[in-house]
């Protein structure tokens, strides 16, 4: 980046937990400018902003957060704002606060703009964000650059070209990230649920289905029982289904964040969850794909995702790569000693299968490979500890899913899936009224004699205003 002793525009690529923050930190601090950060949600600005504190000498009053939450000003002439693109890109009515912090960084010319998750900025809402400020060298980040609506070359001319990207299972090699075993577990669909998954038509309930699959519920309560019990680990389960998050972690009786979620709330789980022992699992929505630094993970399972997104599944993978345990144990440890895992849970001879082969390909591109388990629960296992072990159960799971409204089994929306999801119209039947900016209510007259047939007699004048007897004289 600082090659030819001036800071040059591009892109840096690493794997999650690599240290891109700590490469950010440094840019910004080598070019000793106003830096620009922006990130994905509001958990990630405190991440940024603590990340400043800890890794640069500046001082906490030149450091201020811009989100729904905490608006802050910094004093002085230089300093570091951190936000989020939803934040720059907004363009309703905003707060008299927001509005002058926003006009501030319209206005002023940054130094650095450091952009974290870049591969979002092709998406249409976020690209704004690149004509919106000034900056004199822009730097991205990601761990993926990869998108699936082919948007992502769009980044050569919308920041610069890719400066540098690491290879991933060389830094495992070197015990920097973690070593991690990757396994998609099949789980045969159960005779109900199966049959009821060739009936449907609608797709949002046949995901419904082929995720709240009885056999995947009580893989992934095994998978947790295992690693929480046996092993000590700090467990991550991963929906985009909030029917079945929901579900899950109510039955389970686990924590869960998701859209709707405060960010009071999120704080406070995910503080419990690094610090305490009682809190070993949480369940995360998509939002948790990105950004969300959680280093004490070491396992996730994934029990439904947004179709075929190669970048979700090495975002998702990204969470438990940083590395585990003391650097001389890491570079000791032979290339067969796992220290993380990733499980990917589908139901077998479902749409699942399809999307779950083209979700791996990029983590295949890195040279990662899937281990394939086909019997989960082991048969020794005393299936009656699990939920949903007998039909009943499953028969009444069945209805709960047959019986909720399309909407309640849908997928959460987002800002950028790829673009793709929001470019799907949508029709519903309105008025003209509807349209009109002022509700000016306006009245269709049938202009035939009989309803629909003829024309109509025409108005006898002498009941016309005198403005307009004349005319029709």
């Amino acid at each position: 980046m600082f090659g030819n002793g001036r800071a040059r525009s591009g892109i840096i690529v690493l794997p999650c937990g690599a240290g891109k923050s700590l490469v950010g930190v440094s840019a910004a601090a080598r070019i000793k400018k106003s830096c620009l950060c922006l990130a994905t949600n509001a958990v990630s600005v405190d991440q940024w902003a603590f990340q400043f504190k800890l890794w640069s000498t500046i001082r906490d009053e030149q450091i201020c957060r811009f989100t729904s939450d905490s608006k802050e000003r910094f004093g002085g002439n230089a300093g570091v704002v951190v936000t989020t693109y939803n934040m720059v890109a907004f363009g309703g009515k905003r707060s008299e606060d927001s509005e002058k912090i926003i006009e501030e960084i319209r206005n002023r010319e940054w130094g650095l703009l450091l952009m974290d998750e870049v591969h979002v900025v092709p998406a249409h809402m976020f690209r704004k964000v690149i004509s919106i400020t000034k900056s004199h060298c822009k730097l991205g980040l990601t761990a993926t650059l990869v998108r699936e609506d082919e948007r992502i070359t769009d980044l050569n001319f919308l920041i610069g070209p890719k400066l540098y990207e690491a290879n991933w299972l060389d830094l495992v090699k070197c015990g920097f990230i973690a070593n991690v075993q990757c396994a998609e577990v099949w789980c045969p669909m159960t005779k109900e649920f199966f049959a009821e998954y060739l009936k449907k038509e609608n797709s949002k309930k046949k995901q419904a289905l082929y995720v709240m699959n009885p056999n995947k519920f009580r893989a992934c309560e095994f998978l947790i029982r295992f690693h929480e019990e046996q092993r000590g680990d700090k467990i991550i389960v991963f929906a985009d289904n909030l029917f079945a998050l929901t579900a899950y972690a109510m039955t389970l009786r686990k924590p869960m964040i998701y859209g709707a979620t405060s960010h009071v709330e999120r704080t406070k789980i995910l503080h419990a969850f690094k610090h305490s022992t009682d809190v070993n699992t949480v369940f995360l929505s998509k939002v948790g794909d990105n950004s969300i630094d959680i280093p004490e993970a070491n396992v996730i399972i994934q029990i439904s995702s947004h179709a075929g997104s190669r970048r979700q599944e090495a975002q998702r993978l990204g969470r438990i790569l940083r590395a585990k345990g003391r650097l001389q144990d890491r570079m000791a440890g032979g290339k067969e000693e796992y220290n993380a895992f990733f499980y990917s849970l589908v139901s077998t001879d479902t749409q699942e299968m399809y999307y779950s082969t083209k979700r791996q390909q990029f983590l295949i591109d890195q040279g990662y490979s899937f281990k394939v388990i086909t019997s989960l629960p082991p048969q020794d296992t005393d299936q009656d500890q699990l939920h949903f072990s007998n039909l009943n159960e499953q028969l009444d799971l069945l209805n709960k899913v047959l019986n909720a409204g399309d909407d309640a089994v849908g997928l959460e929306q987002e800002e950028d899936a790829d673009d793709i999801a929001l470019q799907k119209a949508r029709r519903s039947a309105g008025s003209m009224s509807a349209f009109s900016d002022r509700g000016m209510i306006y009245m269709e007259f049938n202009t035939g004699g009989k309803k629909g047939q003829g024309k109509s007699k025409p108005k006898d004048p002498s009941k016309r205003h005198a403005l307009f007897r004349k005319r029709f004289n």
